[in-house]
C-alpha cells in the first residue's frame, strides 16, 4: 500500500452510538475507502451564482471558504456552511516534540496538557472541558514532531463563547504550579500505558541509533524523571514564550454563521496573540548521518511480531509540494497488483503486507520508509527480500518513470477532488489547520489532490536516495540478536554492520523476472453521470428505502439517493445465519475463510481502492456482512468478483498455512494488546452470548483443515438468508438487476431471523478480578439499563454526557489516578448502559473503585444544585448530536442499515431518541440516578485488572468494599441471570 502517516495515534473507545447493531458493524467492517483521507468535500449540482471563496474549490462546492492573515500574522481559514448544526475550530502551532530542551524531554507534550488547565480569564481547571461537553461538543489535542494541534467541536450557537475560551489558550494560560505538578503524573501515566506497545518500543530503540545531534534522539512523550524540576512553571512559560507566537500558528474555523460574522469573531478573539519575529524551526541536520549507514538494527518485540523496515533519509517533502515525487515513488513501490513486490513476496510465502511512503509533509529532513510484515519464512529470507526490494527500485528507476503513470494518478486525484465527500466540522477544521502550515492558501483544498506537472528529475532524485548504502534496516522478530536495552522502554536490540557480500548483492540485485510495473487500473470510473430521480424530489422531506423484493429467503431495500447526488453507490449484503454463533470452531472457520478471501482478492481490492471504491467483509453477530462503496460505474465489477470468490474460492494449501499461522499469531498476541482492549474483551465475554475466549479460538484454529473450511462454507452459504440494502446512484431496475446477480451466486436457503443474546445482569454488583501481564491496573464498571426502550437509551446517553467531564476532572486532573479516565454510554445491541473506566500505573483497582464510587456519591449533590436551565443545556447538546445531518452517502447508508437491523422501518431512531430526551425532567433524571446508579439493587459488573506489584494493596482495599459479588469465569453467572435479545424500543 501507499503509506499515509498520521501525526498522532488516538484510542477512541466507547463511542456513544445508540443503534442496535451499529457499534459492532462500524467496528468490524473495514471499507477501503476512507472519507477523511480521500477528501473533505462533497459534490452537489451547482446552485445559483458563483462560489465566493477566495481559494480553489471543486466545480460544485456550495460552502464558502475564506483564507486570510490577521495583522498579527496568524494564518486563518474560515468555512461558512449554513447547513451545519455543529461548529468547530482547530489551531495548529508550528512546534512539536523536536523542540524539546535536552534537559526537559517531553516538555512540548507536557505544555499541550497544561493549556487545558486554566487561563487568566477562565482560571478553573475544568472550565473549558465542562463548557465544551455541556454544549454537545468534544475536544482534544496532539503533539507530533513539529506540530501541536488543538481542536474542538460544539453546538453551533455556543461557538462565540467557545472561541473566546479557546483563544485564551494562546494568549494568557495560567501554568498553575499546583496543576503542573499534578499533570506530570498524567504525562507519566500516558508513557506508562504504552510501555508494552511494540511500536513505541521499536521507536525507542531507533531513537538510540539516530544522529545524537538530531532531536529525534530525544524522548517525545515525557516521564516524571525527564520532567522533574523545581521551576517547571518557569520552564513552561519560557517554552511558550519562545514558540507560541501568532506568526507560527494556523487557525481553521467551521460554522453555519455568515462569513462576515466569523471574520469578526476571529479578529476579536485571536488578534491578542503575541506577534514577534519568530520562525518555526527547521531540522536540516542529518537524521541518520552518512557515516552511520548502512546499519542493521535488530529488535526483539514483546508480541509475536516479524517485520522488516527500510528507512532511507531524504530531504523535506514540503520542498517539492507541487509535484510530490515521493508519492509517485510510493505508489509504485507500495503497489499490490500482479507483478508488484508484495505480490512476489506473498507468492514465495515470505510476506503478508507491505507499505511504502514518507512521514508526510515537512520542511525538515525526513525518511522514506518501506515496511514489510514477514512470515516466519520471511525472517529466514530477509536478505533475499532486501535484494528483491532493490531490484524493484532499479526496475522503477529504469522503466517506471512514465508519463501515463503520472497521468493516471492525476486522473484519479482529480475525480477524488471533484467527488470527495463532506465529513464532520471537527475533521474538516483539523485537516485545514494542518494544511495551512505547508500549502499556499489558495490550494488548501486542491493541493493534496493536484500534482502540477510530471517532473522526472524530481522522481529520480528520490529514487537515488533509495540505495543500500543509505539505509537503516530495522529487523524485528522474536529471535533477534540483541546486546542492549533501550533506556525508556527497555527494548532489547542489537546493532551491526551489513556484511560486504550482502551489500554487494543489494547494490547489483538480480532482476527478478516476475517483478513488473502496474498496468492501467481497470477500476477508474469513466461514467460519472448522476441519474435523474425516478421519484419527484421534495423540499420538505427525503425519501427512505423501500422494499423492492420480499421473499422467504431474500429481502431487498432500495433508495435512489436524492440528497448528495454523487455518482456513488453503497451496498450492504447480509448473509444472515447463525452458523458462526454456534461454536468457537464455527466462528473460527468462518473467520479464517474470510481471511483467505481477502488474501485472494488483495490485488483486485487494492486497485479498486486506488480508484475510489472498496469493500469490507466481516463476521457480525447475525451472519456475514459485505459492504461495497464507490463509483457506480465500476462497482458491479467489484461486486461480481467478490461474490464469485466468496462462493467458489479454491483453497490453496500454501496460502491456508500462511493465513492460519497469521490467525494463530494474532490470537497469541492478544495478551500484548493494550490493557483497555483486553479488559473490554473480557467484559464482552461476560455479556455477549457468541463471544468466545481466545483460548477456545486457539484450540479451534489449530485443528482446522481445508476440508473443514469447505464444509463450513457450504453450511453457512446454504443456511443464510439475504438482507440487502442498495443506496445511491442507481435506479430501481438497476438495483433489481444487481440483486438478481447476487441471488444467482449465493445459494441461500435460510429463512430464520438471527439475533445473539445478552446477559441481563441480576440486580446487584458483580466483580471479576483479572491479571493481565502489565504494570498498570485498570477498573471498568458497567451499569446496565432495565430494558431496550428508547427512554432508557435516552437516559443512559444523557447520564454519560453529563458526568463525562466532571468524572475526568475529578479522577484524572485532580486526583491524578491515571491518563485514561472516561465515562461513556455503552449500548449493546440497543440495550443501553454506561461504562466507567480508569487505568492507573500507581493505584490498585479496588482503590480506583472506591474513588469512582465516591465521585458518583458526590455527584448526587451536583444534581441537587443543578438548575433547569443548566440541565436543558445538556439535553440540547445531546439532541443536537442525535439530530445532526448525515454528512455523506456512506453515513446515511449506515443509518439506513442500522434502522433495518433494528426493524425500525420508519428510519427515525435518532429522532425518536431525541424526542425521549426532550421528555426527561430534572426531577425524573434525579430519580433515575438514585435508582440506577446509587441504589443497592443496580445491575452492574466491575472488572478489576490487578497490575504487577499491586496484589497486596488490592487485597487491603478490597476489605473496604462491601456489596460486591465475585465472579470467576465468563458466562458462569448465578442462576438468576437471564439471557435476552434486545428489540427496538423494547418491543
Amino acid at each position: 500500500m501507499t503509506l499515509l502517516f498520521s501525526d498522532d495515534s488516538v484510542w477512541i473507545i466507547f463511542k456513544g452510538f445508540l443503534m442496535k447493531k451499529g457499534v459492532l458493524i462500524a467496528l468490524s467492517v473495514l471499507i477501503v475507502v476512507v472519507l477523511v483521507v480521500t477528501g473533505i468535500w462533497w459534490l452537489k449540482p451547482k446552485e445559483t451564482g458563483e462560489n465566493p471563496s477566495n481559494i480553489i474549490v471543486s466545480d460544485a462546492e456550495t460552502r464558502h471558504f475564506k483564507a486570510l492573515t490577521l495583522k498579527n500574522g496568524l494564518k486563518v481559514v474560515l468555512v461558512s456552511d449554513p447547513s451545519a448544526e455543529k461548529a468547530a475550530a482547530a489551531m495548529n502551532v508550528f512546534v512539536g516534540s523536536w523542540a524539546n530542551p535536552k534537559d526537559k524531554q517531553g516538555l512540548a507534550h507536557f505544555l499541550e496538557h497544561m493549556l487545558f488547565l486554566g487561563t487568566e480569564k477562565y482560571p478553573e481547571a475544568d472550565a473549558y472541558q465542562q463548557f465544551i461537553e455541556k454544549n454537545g461538543g468534544s475536544d482534544n489535542a496532539y503533539t507530533s514532531s513539529e506540530n501541536t494541534l488543538y481542536h474542538f467541536d460544539i453546538n453551533a450557537p455556543a461557538l462565540p463563547e467557545a472561541l473566546d475560551r479557546f483563544a485564551q489558550f494562546f494568549i494568557a494560560p495560567l501554568f498553575d504550579p499546583v496543576y503542573s505538578d499534578r499533570e506530570r503524573n498524567a504525562v507519566h501515566s500516558e508513557y506508562s500505558a504504552s510501555l508494552q506497545n511494540d511500536g513505541r518500543r521499536i521507536e525507542d530503540a531507533i531513537r538510540e541509533v539516530v544522529n545524537p545531534n538530531h532531536p529525534a534522539a530525544m524522548l517525545s512523550v515525557g516521564t516524571l524523571d525527564t520532567l522533574a524540576t523545581d521551576n517547571m512553571s518557569d520552564r513552561l512559560k519560557q517554552f511558550y514564550k519562545e514558540h507560541y507566537v501568532s506568526s507560527r500558528m494556523a487557525l481553521a474555523i467551521y460554522a453555519p454563521q455568515s462569513m462576515d460574522q466569523l471574520e469578526t469573531w476571529v479578529t476579536e478573539n485571536f488578534s491578542g496573540i503575541r506577534d514577534i519575529d519568530s520562525n518555526a524551526p527547521i531540522y536540516d541536520q542529518a537524521l541518520l548521518s552518512p557515516s552511520q549507514l548502512p546499519l542493521l538494527l535488530e529488535v526483539e518485540p514483546r508480541s509475536e511480531l516479524r517485520q522488516l523496515n527500510f528507512r532511507f533519509p531524504i530531504e523535506g517533502t514540503a520542498k517539492s509540494i507541487a509535484n510530490r515525487p515521493e508519492n509517485y515513488v510510493a505508489h509504485l513501490l507500495g503497489h499490490e497488483s500482479t507483478g508488484s513486490l508484495l505480490s512476489e513476496l506473498k507468492s514465495k510465502g515470505w510476506a503478508e503486507q507491505l507499505s511504502a511512503g514518507s512521514y508526510g509533509l515537512t520542511e525538515s529532513n525526513t525518511t522514506f520508509n518501506v515496511t514489510i510484515d514477514l512470515t516466519p519464512e520471511g525472517v529466514e529470507n530477509w536478505e533475499a527480500i532486501g535484494e528483491l526490494l532493490f531490484a524493484q527500485i532499479e526496475l522503477i528507476s529504469n522503466q517506471g518513470i512514465q508519463q501515463w503513470i503520472f497521468d493516471e494518478q492525476q486522473q484519479i486525484n482529480e475525480i477524488g477532488f471533484q467527488f470527495s465527500e463532506k465529513v464532520s466540522a471537527g475533521q474538516t477544521a483539523t485537516v485545514l489547520a494542518e494544511r495551512l502550515r505547508y500549502y499556499p492558501m489558495e490550494k488548501l483544498l486542491s493541493g493534496p489532490f493536484r500534482m502540477e506537472s510530471f517532473n522526472p528529475d524530481q522522481i529520480k532524485a528520490v529514487l537515488k536516495k533509495l540505495k543500500p548504502d543509505n539505509a537503516l534496516i530495522v529487523l524485528t522478530h522474536p529471535s533477534a540478536k540483541t546486546t542492549k536495552l533501550s533506556q525508556y522502554y527497555q527494548t532489547p536490540y542489537g546493532v551491526s554492520d551489513l556484511p560486504g557480500n550482502l551489500l554487494a548483492n543489494w547494490r547489483s540485485p538480480t532482476l527478478e523476472t516476475n517483478l513488473a510495473l502496474p498496468t492501467p487500473n481497470p477500476f477508474i470510473p469513466s461514467q460519472l453521470t448522476v441519474y435523474p430521480l425516478e421519484h419527484e424530489e421534495s423540499g420538505l422531506f427525503s425519501a427512505n428505502p423501500q422494499r423492492v423484493i420480499t421473499e422467504e429467503n431474500i429481502t431487498v431495500w432500495f433508495e435512489q439517493d436524492d440528497k448528495f447526488k454523487t455518482p456513488k453507490v453503497d451496498v450492504h449484503i447480509l448473509l444472515e445465519t447463525d452458523f458462526a454463533n454456534q461454536s468457537a470452531l464455527n466462528s473460527s472457520a468462518t473467520s479464517l475463510y474470510l481471511m483467505l478471501i481477502n488474501d485472494a482478492l488483495n490485488e483486485v481490492r487494492y486497485e479498486a481502492s486506488l480508484a475510489g471504491s472498496g469493500y469490507g467483509i466481516s463476521l457480525v453477530d447475525n451472519g456475514l456482512l459485505i459492504r461495497l462503496y464507490g463509483y457506480q460505474d465500476k462497482l458491479q465489477l467489484l461486486l461480481d468478483t467478490l461474490l464469485l470468490e466468496l462462493a467458489e474460492h479454491e483453497i490453496n494449501a500454501d496460502r491456508l498455512a500462511v493465513k492460519r499461522e497469521e490467525f494463530l499469531r494474532n490470537l497469541r498476541n492478544a495478551d500484548e494488546e493494550p490493557v483497555i482492549s483486553q479488559v473490554v474483551r473480557r467484559f464482552n465475554e461476560w455479556l455477549i452470548s457468541n463471544t468466545f475466549s481466545v483460548e477456545a479460538k486457539l484450540e479451534a484454529v489449530q485443528q482446522l483443515t481445508k476440508a473443514q473450511l469447505e464444509e463450513s462454507r457450504v453450511q453457512w452459504l446454504t443456511s443464510s438468508k439475504l438482507n440487502v440494502l442498495i443506496h445511491g446512484n442507481l435506479v430501481k431496475d438497476d438495483a433489481i438487476r444487481w440483486t438478481n446477480r447476487i441471488n444467482s451466486i449465493i445459494p441461500q436457503q435460510g429463512s430464520a431471523n438471527v439475533s445473539r443474546q445478552l446477559a441481563k445482569i441480576p440486580t446487584r454488583t458483580f466483580v471479576d478480578s483479572i491479571f493481565i501481564d502489565h504494570s498498570d491496573s485498570a477498573f471498568l464498571q458497567y451499569y446496565q439499563g432495565e430494558n431496550a426502550s428508547l427512554r432508557e437509551r435516552a437516559l443512559y446517553a444523557l447520564l454519560a454526557d453529563m458526568i463525562s467531564a466532571p468524572y475526568f476532572t475529578e479522577l484524572r486532573t485532580k486526583e491524578q489516578l491515571g491518563y485514561i479516565v472516561m465515562a461513556r454510554p455503552y449500548p449493546l445491541d440497543g440495550h443501553p448502559g454506561m461504562v466507567l473506566y480508569i487505568q492507573s500505573p500507581s493505584t490498585d483497582p479496588a482503590l480506583l473503585q472506591l474513588y469512582s464510587d465516591r465521585f458518583l456519591s458526590r455527584y448526587r449533590q451536583t444534581l441537587q444544585s443543578l438548575s433547569d436551565e443548566e440541565f436543558n443545556i445538556f439535553k440540547e447538546g445531546l439532541k443536537t448530536n442525535l439530530l445532526e445531518d448525515d454528512k455523506n452517502l456512506y453515513q446515511l447508508s449506515s443509518r439506513y442499515w442500522n434502522n433495518i437491523q433494528d426493524e425500525n422501518y420508519n428510519f427515525n431512531s435518532y429522532r425518536r431518541i431525541a424526542h425521549e430526551v426532550d421528555q426527561i425532567s430534572l426531577d425524573g433524571f434525579k430519580r433515575f440516578y438514585e435508582n440506577r446508579v446509587l441504589a443497592d439493587n443496580v445491575r452492574s459488573l466491575s472488572l478489576h485488572q490487578i497490575g504487577k506489584d499491586m496484589k497486596a494493596d488490592y487485597k487491603d482495599h478490597m476489605e473496604s468494599i462491601v456489596g460486591l459479588y465475585p465472579l470467576e469465569k465468563p458466562k458462569q453467572w448465578p442462576e438468576d441471570v437471564s439471557w435476552v435479545t434486545p428489540t427496538f424500543n423494547n418491543q
